[in-house]
């Protein structure tokens, strides 16, 4: 892994870059103030957790939103990442993904599931 150069790569992402739908919109709107824990980890990776590649949700039920998979680029070698558990989540090397279009090395991250506040106005 290569923090400082996966926070480079965070930090250029812009609004535009993340997907506009209203599950992704929701999930960058509560995922920080939901895990905290959460966030503090993948910011120790270089990753903004408000900036995710690919979101999965599965769908509003009971003012609540269920991810069962949100996915991240790391830039480097998966050689040093652990695979973990931040509180219920799993922080994993993700088995798929879409087409990333990095040239240089990296890998995908996926943190599941996730659960958080839904809302329609999100």
């Amino acid at each position: 892994m290569n923090i400082e150069k996966t926070r480079q790569y965070y930090a250029q992402l812009t609004e535009e870059d993340i997907c506009d739908c209203a599950y992704c919109q929701n999930y960058v709107n509560e995922v920080r103030a939901a895990y905290p824990e959460l966030a503090a980890f993948l910011n120790s990776l270089g990753i903004n957790i408000e900036k995710p590649f690919e979101a999965i949700p599965i769908g509003p039920a009971d003012g609540q939103m269920l991810y069962s998979g949100v996915q991240y680029v790391v830039i480097g070698s998966k050689d040093d990442f652990r695979e973990t558990m931040i509180g219920d989540v799993r922080v994993v090397i993700a088995d798929s993904h879409p087409m990333t279009h990095i040239l240089q090395d990296h890998f995908v991250i996926e943190i599941a599931p996730v659960s958080l506040r839904w809302s329609e106005e999100a």
